[in-house]
């Protein structure tokens, strides 16, 4: 039998293989790559599921976060607006990601649900063979989104991969906003602004004056370099 310790310490140990030549670094479920146009990180994750019986499944799985340099600096902008102090480009920048690229561009396999041994004690151990099916699939799964992480670190690409969702909603835009205004001034940043305001007003929210002035002025500033 294999616990759900044991499980995760094997998988663990190959999406560790899968990420470390691409050059993430860290243990135990964690490996973060830092890079000078922002920093990402590929994680592992289990929680029990319960089902009819009592019996459920193991549900681990495999995420990834992506922070670009660009985002990273109007957080901290931002922050210093609201007298909070600087955020490193560390782990803990990573608590400050925009998201929406990372919910939509996984692999099917980033998760695997590990039948239960119905024949063992503790009624919470699932057997080898479903690790190994878990493994495979996680360590497949770890590769492909440390090379999507490498890709959306790479200048502009995040923001592109913004623009590429078809339902960009209230939420969204200030992220669009500011990494668009990286590109210096623009029609198109005129009209993610005017969207923006659009969409803020439709629900209800303030006009986001402070979003506008920063984009205005990094994008001027970027114009000026």
């Amino acid at each position: 039998m294999v616990t759900p310790e044991q499980a995760m310490n094997r998988l663990n140990r190959d999406v560790g293989a899968a990420v470390r030549p691409l050059g993430f670094r860290g243990s135990r479920g964690t490996w973060i790559l830092t890079t000078p146009d922002g920093i990402a990180q590929v994680g592992t994750g289990r929680r029990s599921l319960p089902a009819p019986g009592g019996r459920g499944t193991i549900f681990v799985g495999v995420g990834y976060v992506v922070v670009p340099l660009a985002w990273w600096e109007y957080v901290n902008w931002r922050g210093a607006r609201w007298g909070q102090p600087a955020i490193p480009l560390d782990k803990h920048a990573l608590s400050h990601r925009i998201g929406f690229v990372e919910a939509r561009r996984r692999p099917d396999h980033d998760h695997y649900h590990m039948k239960l041994d119905p024949d063992a004690y503790p009624a919470n151990v699932t057997t080898a063979d479903e690790l190994e099916r878990a493994a495979a699939a996680l360590g497949d799964a770890a590769g492909t989104l440390a090379r999507t992480a490498i890709d959306l670190l790479r200048p502009g690409r995040y923001l592109e991969a913004m623009l590429g969702i078809d339902d960009i909603g209230y939420g969204m835009w200030e992220s669009v906003v500011v990494l668009l205004a990286e590109r210096g001034p623009s029609p198109q940043l005129d009209r993610a602004i005017d969207d923006m305001c659009d969409s803020y007003a439709a629900s209800g929210a303030e006009r986001p004056e402070q979003i506008i002035h920063y984009a205005r002025t990094r994008a001027g500033d970027k114009a000026a370099q």
